[in-house]
Parts: structure tokens; C-alpha cells; sequence
């Protein structure tokens, strides 16, 4: 041990007797002053601000060419100074950062472009911000489209639409009653007021009706909620005839029901049979022309915000037997109302109802019916909504009037005709009759409405003062007669006022 250090120490000197120095060490070279300038003297915060500036004014004057390192090493061997640094950390000892030299873009065309996209920093919050700021446009975007096409809406809608179903010409029975937000309780009437989400907007169509009653409806197929049977496009009926499924909403025929939503009022009739038109005649009621009214008494209906909360008011109306009253029924409710009379036969959905037109009308508005009955006694009428909401009609005896004399004569024509009457036709619907001579028809309604006959007269318009109309004849079996005298040849038209399309003919007079 003491060997090695004598070894050492002779080194030592052995060195400073050549004129040499040991090599010096990372402590030796920070006591190096600043001012020496020698290599690898590490720079004070100070001096590093004033190079920086110093370099700054540099940059401001005209720099010499560039040299290469070697050059540079050349010059300073031929100088006479030592060697130059090629070590990699010599930026180190100089106190001079390498710095990054941005690389030229180019002049012109794409790729200078995508050099500045991609070139472009932003700071780490932009992303986080940018996200924030398309996730709230994505919901408010929902928010208001939902707003205008989310309806209808829990707690701020509560709609009714009348609907009918026929198969191959017959009307079929109301679906029975299920519970959900939309739903019937077996009364013809779609009952629209949603209980969760999924009943909202798209949710009330009326092919999810169908499906919350266990039934089925697309284009070309349907099958009524209780029931198993399935009709589907093709399917014959029993004249033989093909069957098509077709949909109506109030009289306009429609093309695609799958998005359809019921709203307020609607009346819906889905047919199933042959391809038709226009829908058919309603088969659940009796209409009376409201001119025909010779007197008309006010009804209102109101409602506490519910179905069970409706009301009539008055709950009674008195009539004449044999007269004819229009009930002109106001809504000063919140929910939309509708009003179906019994008739005589006490029973609700037959032929011989009378049903408020519209159907169904909103808060506000008003529907107008208009009755007879011939026979004393009381007959009930309900709310088409609320089906436990009723009141009555007390139809009472006309006075009697004075005894008449002998029974007095047909009126003498010259000529009789015959003319039969069904639901949608006249037989015969061409007649013929001798100009200047009085002529009879007799009428008879084999049909289950009630029917006329109005013939135009020569001004060749209904509803003039030049018509001849026959009396109604309301039921099946009635019997009438009309009584006329056109003096002008030519031919002349005829129709039913209660089923003006299909009970038309003519009348040539010679």
C-alpha cells in the first residue's frame, strides 16, 4: 500500500518536471473565473443572459460564411492554440445549447399545407374543451328536436282519436279495453296520454297501439288486439273479391301509416277488403242535415283536468216527440270531449246513435248534434272520452191535436213510380217521366240509415228553391212518397242527402 503511494506521488512530479498538469477535474473547471474564457467554463445565470443578448445583436449584423469543423480545427492548429473539443458534450463545456433548426416549408402546393397542420401545438385543455363543447351541442340539439317532435308528452298531453275497423265490408266490434298510456277502454276512441318515455312521441304511433294491445299492423298485414286471426294483403274475402289493408285519417287515404301519431281528434278508419277510394259509410250512426233543426238548445261539457273529472251541463235536455233539435255542445274543458245519444234502442254503437261532428273537438270548440225521436221515453247520451260521463234526453208526448175529419184522398198524378232504396243505392237510379204531368214515387228504405230522395230542378243545383225533396226515411221498412211536376224536357239528377257520392240518378223527362 505504501508502494502504491510512493508510486504515485513520483508521477507526480514527474509530470510537473515535463511541464505538465494532471488532467483537471469537473470541481477544477467551476473555479475557473468567467472571465478566462477558456473551454468549459460553465456559465452564470448572468452571463447566459448577457450571451443572449450578446448573440441577439449578433444576429442583427452580417454574418461570415459558415465553416466547416474541420476549418475551424485547421485555424486553431495553425494558431498555435490546443486542439479543438470534438467531444459530443462540448456543448456542455462551451455553456451553448444545441438548439432545433425548424426545416424550410415548401413554397407552394399541398405539402406545405399539411407541414403547417401539422405543425400546429394547442394547448392540452383545447381538446378537453372542444369535447365539452360538441357533447352540450349534441344534447341541446336533442333538446329542441325533441321539443318540437317528441309529442306526445307525460304530464302535458292528453289526446283522442276516434278509430273504426272493417273487414271486407263489415264493422268489426271495439277492441277491448288494456291499460297503458296508449290505450282504449273498448269505447272507439284512441286514448293518447303517456305514463313512461317510451310512450312519448314515436311511442304513440298507431302501430305501438296496436302492439300494447297484443294485436299487430304494418303495411300489408294486421291483426286486431284480441284476436289471433291475421289478414294480410291478398287475402280473399268472402264475395270472392282481394283483400287489401288500407288506412284512412279523417276522409284523406294515406300511403305509409308505420310513423303515423293519432292526435287530437283524428277519426282513423282501417279498412280491410276491396281497394277503395274514399272510406266507407259509416255504419255506427244516424245523421241528420242540421238544417233540417227546427230548434236548437246549448250543452256544455267541462272537465278538471281528467277524464273522471267530466261533466255535462245541463245533464237533462227536454224535447217533443217527432221534433227535430240540434244540440250545439260547447267545450270549456281541458281535454278534448265528444258526444254519442243512444238511440231508441238504448245501446250504444248501433246504427241508430247520433254522434256530435267532429267527432271529438278540443278545449274551446264545439260540436253540434242533431236528434229525433218519435217515441216517448228517455234516452241516454255519454261522453265519446269519458263513456261514464252521461246525461239523458227526455223525450216527451207531442199535444194532441184536434180530431181530423175523414180521411182525405191520395193527391191524383198522372203517373207512379216505384223506387227502392238500400245503403248506396236506388233501384231503379234512372227514371222517366212525360214533361207537364204530375207523377208519385213511392219510397221505401230497405237500407239501415236513414235516406231521402232530392231531385234539382231545372236550375240543375241541389239546395234551391226549385228542388222537390221527399220526407227521411230513418229506419228499415219506412215508407214515403214524393210528390212533383216538372213542365221543362231534359234530364234531370237526383240524390240522397245522406249519402250524396253513392245514391245518385236521373230523371229524363219527355
Amino acid at each position: 500500500m505504501a508502494r502504491e503511494r510512493g508510486r504515485r506521488r513520483r508521477g507526480h512530479r514527474r509530470g510537473r518536471d515535463e511541464g505538465t498538469s494532471p488532467p483537471q477535474r469537473p470541481e477544477d473547471d467551476l473555479r475557473i473565473s468567467e472571465e478566462s474564457g477558456a473551454p468549459g467554463v460553465l456559465p452564470s445565470r448572468f452571463s447566459f443572459r448577457f450571451r443572449r443578448r450578446q448573440d441577439e445583436r449578433e444576429k442583427a449584423e452580417p454574418k461570415p460564411k459558415p465553416r466547416r469543423p474541420r476549418e475551424r480545427a485547421a485555424e486553431k492548429a495553425s494558431a498555435g492554440g490546443p486542439p479543438a473539443d470534438t467531444s459530443p458534450l462540448s456543448f456542455w463545456r462551451r455553456g451553448q445549447a444545441r438548439t432545433y433548426r425548424e426545416q424550410p416549408l415548401p413554397r407552394r402546393g399541398p405539402a406545405r399545407w399539411w407541414r403547417r397542420l401539422t405543425g400546429l401545438y394547442f394547448p392540452p385543455w383545447v381538446p378537453v374543451v372542444t369535447v365539452i363543447v360538441v357533447v352540450f351541442a349534441i344534447l341541446g340539439l336533442l333538446f329542441v328536436t325533441r321539443a318540437a317532435t317528441g309529442a306526445p308528452r307525460i304530464g302535458k298531453d292528453h289526446w283522442h282519436a276516434t278509430y273504426q275497423t272493417f273487414i271486407c265490408g263489415e264493422r268489426q266490434p271495439n277492441f277491448p279495453t288494456w291499460e297503458a298510456g296508449v290505450h282504449t277502454h273498448a269505447d272507439g276512441i284512441i286514448h293518447i296520454h303517456p305514463f313512461t318515455p317510451s310512450e312519448e312521441g314515436s311511442g304513440a304511433r298507431l302501430v305501438k297501439w296496436f302492439e300494447y294491445g297484443g294485436g299487430k299492423l304494418t303495411q300489408t298485414e294486421m291483426r286486431m288486439p284480441g284476436s289471433r286471426k291475421d289478414f294480410k294483403n291478398g287475402d280473399p274475402c268472402p264475395d270472392g273479391s282481394t283483400a287489401v289493408l288500407q288506412v284512412f285519417v279523417n276522409g284523406q287515404k294515406m300511403d305509409d301509416w308505420s310513423r303515423f301519431i293519432p292526435h287530437d281528434g283524428d277519426r282513423v278508419r282501417i279498412l280491410f277488403g276491396p281497394e277503395e277510394k274514399v272510406p266507407v259509410q259509416q255504419q255506427d250512426r244516424t245523421i241528420i242535415a242540421e238544417d233540417q233543426a227546427k230548434r236548437s238548445v246549448d250543452l256544455e261539457v267541462t272537465d278538471d283536468g281528467t277524464e273522471a273529472g267530466s261533466a255535462f251541463s245541463p245533464t237533462s235536455i227536454d224535447v217533443t216527440a217527432g221534433e227535430t233539435v240540434k244540440l250545439v255542445v260547447k267545450n270549456i274543458g281541458q281535454l278534448s270531449h265528444g258526444v254519442r245519444v243512444a238511440g231508441a234502442d238504448g245501446t250504444y254503437e248501433t246504427t241508430d246513435d247520433y254522434v256530435s261532428s267532429p267527432d271529438i273537438f278540443q278545449p274551446g270548440q264545439q260540436g253540434v248534434v242533431v236528434v229525433r225521436f218519435d217515441v216517448a221515453g228517455d234516452i241516454e247520451f255519454h261522453d265519446a272520452t269519458a263513456t261514464t260521463t252521461t246525461g239523458k234526453i227526455v223525450v216527451k208526448e207531442a199535444a194532441a191535436s184536434p180530431t181530423p175529419g175523414a180521411t182525405q184522398a191520395p193527391e191524383a198524378v198522372d203517373t207512379t213510380l216505384e223506387v227502392a232504396m238500400g245503403d248506396a243505392f236506388f233501384d231503379p237510379k234512372e227514371l222517366t217521366i212525360e214533361a207537364g204531368k204530375k207523377f208519385r214515387i213511392n219510397l221505401v228504405n230497405n237500407g239501415r240509415f236513414v235516406h231521402n230522395l232530392r231531385i234539382a230542378g231545372p236550375d240543375g243545383q241541389y239546395e234551391t228553391d226549385d228542388d222537390l225533396v221527399s220526407p227521411d226515411l230513418r229506419k228499415t221498412g219506412d215508407t214515403g212518397e214524393l210528390v212533383g211536376q216538372l213542365d221543362q224536357p231534359g234530364v234531370y239528377t237526383f240524390r240522397d242527402d245522406f249519402n250524396r257520392s253513392l245514391m245518385t240518378g236521373t230523371i229524363t223527362v219527355r
